[in-house]
């Protein structure tokens, strides 16, 4: 007698999110005086993508690294779910990035070496992924033209983080804060934007963070989260033609003794939630509890335990989402 062959169940094929920014090398110093030196920049992203999806997701970072970092980039992106196909070395100094707090939120931050921006060629290579996350770690990560160019062919969601393009140069790598003028082009690039307190208030002429965010959904951006340390997070987006926001307080008792990533690690738990199927204001609320996991570690290795730290705060994704 033959044996049938069961029918195969159909399965879901992965998401692929790329990841576009740079890694650095982190040199830095508390107000209390520790010091520590650690890789950093778009790992924050990536380790917090990879330790929450468990490798159900393909994260695929589209970046430049210099050669002087690429080995011990190479061995840290031996991540669940990473494919560094996209991850091409050049032959420059990587991006060494020193950062010196003077209290809990405010530090100074100087920049030494620095690989050049993603080419069109280099970011269309990731066309087939569902979702793009650009990060602005250095704040020339990508040119504006290149963006632009992703958006016109790129036909999943856009994730951007302002980050370092309100940061510009003064004497030995200093990073300055800057208005850029085309910073609302920049924006219409975006399906989901977000930023700091500091870099809304700057971009916004001083205005609450709150009410510059409403006004940047006439931009174009479905969804705008403008993070704000001590005071939480506030959220604001567009459903079905209803505008609708959120406010959350901090999830974390400040001053946050790791600060260095968390904005990153929201970023990053705010796209796995969504991508997940968890609604905006869920998926804020997520991304709020995670980044509250991440002001308790240092450095980012550490974050492969993110998960397990974190499972409270993903119980909206279901029980299925927190023990895969």
């Amino acid at each position: 007698m033959t044996r049938q062959a069961l029918p195969r169940r159909a399965t879901q094929p992965r998401q692929t999110i790329a990841v576009l920014g740079t890694l650095t090398r982190d040199t830095t110093v508390y107000a209390d005086g520790r010091r520590t030196e650690n890789l950093g920049g778009l790992l924050y992203t990536l380790s917090t993508l990879a330790h929450l999806s468990a490798g159900k997701i393909r994260i695929l970072p589209v970046a430049n690294v210099g050669q002087d970092l690429a080995s011990a980039v190479e061995r840290a992106l031996q991540l669940p779910g990473v494919d560094t196909a996209l991850v091409r070395r050049v032959p420059v100094a990587n991006n060494h990035v020193y950062l010196t707090y003077r209290d809990a939120e405010t530090r100074d931050e100087v920049l030494v070496g620095l690989v050049p921006p993603v080419d069109l060629a280099h970011a269309l290579a990731a066309l087939q992924a569902d979702h793009f996350l650009v990060n602005l770690t250095s704040g020339l990560d990508v040119e504006l033209a290149t963006l632009q160019a992703l958006r016109r062919q790129f036909h999943g969601t856009i994730q951007l983080d302002i980050h370092s393009l309100t940061l510009g140069f003064a004497a030995d790598g200093l990073r300055v804060l800057r208005r850029p003028e085309d910073w609302r082009q920049w924006v219409r690039c975006a399906d989901w934007v977000q930023m700091n307190e500091t870099e809304a208030r700057l971009l916004g002429d001083g205005a609450e963070p709150e009410a510059f965010a409403a006004r940047l959904l006439d931009l174009g951006p479905r969804v705008v989260l403008v993070t704000l340390a001590a005071h939480g997070v506030f959220a604001c987006w567009e459903e079905a033609g209803v505008r609708q926001s959120l406010r959350l307080a901090a999830a974390h008792r400040w001053p946050a003794p790791f600060p260095t990533g968390c904005g990153d690690v929201f970023g990053a738990a705010f796209a796995y939630a969504r991508l997940a199927g968890a609604s905006t204001p869920d998926s804020v609320r997520i991304a709020n509890g995670v980044a509250s996991t991440k002001a308790g570690i240092e450095p980012y290795a550490e974050l492969t335990n993110i998960r397990r730290h974190a499972a409270a705060h993903l119980e909206p994704l279901g029980r299925a989402a927190v023990h895969a």
